[in-house]
């Protein structure tokens, strides 16, 4: 099967919190008033690409426990493809516990990594596609040469790094970065990596040690920015005016609304403005796949972006 995009990246099952009264304190309980189980991770990603209508394959890996039992079924109800997807004889309890309030949450997340990663190489070969998302540096932690695989393979790379500040520190992350073609931080991990509280020297700093690609730093409620070496001029969106319900995957979402439309060649404005709707959109549901948008409502919010 020929695919547009490959998402290569632990899923997780979120269990998401909502409707809390205030944050918990150690020794106290307090009780939510709802609960959301869905796809986390690379999921979200994949399901916002596929939402748009493209093509996407999900490389992950799931084990033979309870927690890949649901996530197996979920991510078939959402109509994603699962052929890339290696179920493997042990357990992988990868899942995120998300406590979720209006203007940002906080997660605590459990990662396993299997005994046998995906060969990627052999993926890439066996699968050609236009793209490669790396989702999270989690996932290249076996596939230090993702880039030089992808590239050698004929398609671009981009990476969304994740917030792990041990990540964030590792040298070899700063060594992918140099090779990617986009680099999809949010402000708080663009400046922890450049180790400064101003986003634009951070962007500069990285943007300099890239080889020639661009980076598209997510700034939350305040929109998005776009710096490359191609462009004289950054390039900045505001987001959509929604309210929010719950910020879980609407970095994962903005990313499927960027790549679907740079794999077709769309302007880097209406890249941005892709990114932007879906991004926004996401954060009206609970969850990262309930609020992510088709291409008919994205074409609906198009004219209304200031131009």
């Amino acid at each position: 099967m020929q695919y547009d995009i490959l998402v290569y990246g632990p899923v997780f099952c979120d269990l998401i919190f909502t409707d809390l009264p205030v944050f918990p304190t150690l020794g106290k309980e307090i009780f939510a008033g709802d609960l959301k189980v869905s796809v986390g991770g690379s999921a979200i990603v994949a399901t916002g690409i596929h939402r748009l209508g493209l093509k996407v394959g999900l490389v992950t890996s799931l084990g033979n426990d309870p927690i890949s039992d649901i996530l197996w079924q979920l991510l078939g109800k959402l109509g994603l493809d699962r052929s890339l997807i290696t179920r493997h004889p042990g357990a992988l309890r990868q899942l995120t516990v998300g406590l979720s309030y209006p203007q940002d949450r906080a997660f605590i997340t459990r990662f396993e990594r299997p005994t046998t990663p995906p060969d990627l190489k052999a993926i890439l070969q066996a699968h050609p596609a236009r793209h490669l998302h790396l989702c999270s540096f989690l996932a290249t932690l076996d596939v230090p040469d993702a880039c030089k695989l992808a590239h050698a393979a004929g398609m671009s790379v981009s990476m969304d790094p994740g917030w792990d500040e041990q990540a964030l520190r590792d040298p070899g992350l700063l060594a992918l970065v140099k090779d990617l073609d986009l680099f999809l931080p949010n402000r708080a991990e663009l400046e922890f990596m450049a180790q400064t509280e101003d986003c634009e020297q951070a962007a500069r700093a990285l943007l300099s040690e890239m080889q020639h690609g661009m980076i598209v730093m997510k700034n939350g409620n305040l929109g998005a920015s776009l710096y490359s070496h191609a462009t004289e001029e950054d390039l900045h969106l505001p987001a959509l005016p929604v309210t929010p319900v719950d910020t879980t995957g609407a970095g994962d979402a903005f990313d499927a609304g960027f790549l679907s439309a740079y794999v077709q060649r769309l302007p880097l404005k209406v890249c941005m403005q892709y990114g932007i709707i879906c991004g926004s959109l996401a954060v009206t549901a609970t969850g990262g796949t309930d609020g992510l948008p088709d291409l008919e409502k994205v074409n609906q919010w198009l004219p209304k972006l200031p131009s």
